[in-house]
Order: C-alpha cells, then structure tokens, then sequence
C-alpha cells in the first residue's frame, strides 16, 4: 500500500471554501462511506477536509 505524502490537487481548492462548506461536505461523505460506498478517492478527500479544517482550529 503507498501512502501520499502530500494533500490532493483539491486540497489546495479548499481554502477558498468555508468551514461550513467543508464541514457539510465532510459529513455528505461521512453518510455515503456508512452507507457501504468506501472509494479510496472519497477517503482521501475526506482525509485532505479534515486536514484543512484542523488547520483552520475548528
């Protein structure tokens, strides 16, 4: 398994986003990944929100 050592190309399109936004987007995922859908794609976005609203000290 390669694990990145860098955020996504969208990470850096999260800091024009609001916290809320990406709060809200965060937990969209959250549901679809309860919901059976666990994309690699979609936990590495998840993982780059969480980054960058830990960031922000939310």
């Amino acid at each position: 398994m390669r694990f990145r050592t860098s955020p996504s190309p969208a990470a850096s399109k999260m800091q024009d986003r609001s916290s809320d936004d990406l709060q809200r987007e965060y937990d969209l995922i959250t549901r679809e990944r309860n919901g059976g859908h666990n994309a690699l794609s979609a936990i590495n976005a998840q993982n780059d929100i969480a980054r960058e609203l830990e960031r922000r000290n939310r």
